[in-house]
C-alpha cells in the first residue's frame, strides 16, 4: 500500500491548482473582453496575488482527519 500524503500537502496542491486555474481564466477574460495583452500588468498582478490566494485557501478550507 503506499503511503498516504500529508492532508496539509493535499490542500496545499489543490489551492494551488485552483488559484493557476482562476489566474489564467481572469487573464484570458481580459485578454477577450479588452483587446490587449494582459502582460505584464494583470499577469504580474496574478503572481503576487498567488501566494495569499493559496494560504486563504488552505487555511480556510475544512479540516479532514485521515485515520492510520
Amino acid at each position: 500500500m503506499p503511503p498516504r500524503m500529508d492532508p496539509l500537502l493535499q490542500e496545499t496542491i489543490i489551492a494551488s491548482i485552483a488559484m493557476t486555474c482562476l489566474g489564467v481564466l481572469v487573464a484570458l477574460l481580459y485578454w477577450g473582453l479588452t483587446g490587449l495583452s494582459p502582460w505584464p500588468g494583470l499577469v504580474m498582478g496574478e503572481i503576487g496575488g498567488f501566494g495569499l490566494g493559496v494560504v486563504l485557501l488552505v487555511l480556510s478550507s475544512p479540516k479532514r482527519r485521515h485515520n492510520r
